[in-house]
């Protein structure tokens, strides 16, 4: 594996997608182009240790960590951008995740419905928004979806991921104000809200609009839901 030059990523980007700023984690995170290389970045916090293992070979890459914070990064050599992989991770409390990367994902809500709900004529919005159970490949997850047209940063936090915002930000689909992620080997009654961060700065939690339940009484998480029991 070569050794990361912290070059490669500019000290600004680096810096605002570490303090939860960064509009777009795609820039940062998943699988990336160096010349024949490919750059694979992942952000657990709550990782001791990650390492990348590849679908065609079996072959297992140990990711360095880069920053801190749980920033780590594995150099896959003379490999195409879209070799598919999954990650290992090696949590601090000593529990092991298997899990597809999420930055793997490229936009997955279709320019029909952005359309059309740009041109406030979709009439079954409640089917692409909020949360859905949903196989992607040979991998089943969940996908998010909230329109916020002024925000700077939208995150899925929950149960699933200590509810840090810093790591499941959103790709946000430029011109239309919705943001999309999907999220592998969450499933239902995952509890989780939307973190949001206005363009001035400011934090806070939002509970899905579209949720088809949620928790009742003075705690406020949505809930997925499998809509085809």
């Amino acid at each position: 594996m070569k050794r990361f030059d912290i070059s490669v990523l500019m000290t600004e980007e680096l810096r605002a997608f570490l303090q939860g700023a960064h509009p777009d984690p795609f820039r940062i995170l998943g699988p990336h182009r160096l010349r024949d290389d490919v750059l694979i970045r992942v952000f657990r916090p709550d990782a001791r240790e990650v390492s990348i293992k590849l679908d065609n070979n079996g072959s297992v890459v140990p990711a360095e960590k880069i920053q801190g914070d749980g920033l780590f990064q594995a150099t896959l050599e003379k490999c195409p951008r879209d070799v598919p992989y999954t990650l290992k991770i090696k949590r601090w409390d000593g529990s092991e995740q298997i899990t597809r990367d999420p930055y793997s994902f490229g936009v997955i809500m279709g320019e029909v419905d952005v359309h059309l709900f740009a041109e406030g004529q979709h009439w079954r919005l409640y089917e692409k928004f909020g949360a859905h159970l949903r196989k992607i490949g040979d991998d089943n997850g969940v996908y998010f979806a909230v329109w916020a047209p002024n925000a700077q940063r939208v995150s899925v936090v929950g149960d699933f991921n200590g509810w840090d915002g810093r790591v499941h930000a959103m790709r946000k689909l430029i011109g239309s104000g919705i943001w999309e992620l999907f999220i592998p080997g969450i499933g239902e009654d995952a509890h989780y809200k939307f973190e949001i961060r206005t363009g001035g700065g400011a934090i806070f939690l939002k509970s899905d609009p579209f949720a088809f339940f949620s928790q009742h009484g003075k705690e406020t998480a949505s809930l997925v839901y499998d809509l085809s029991r």
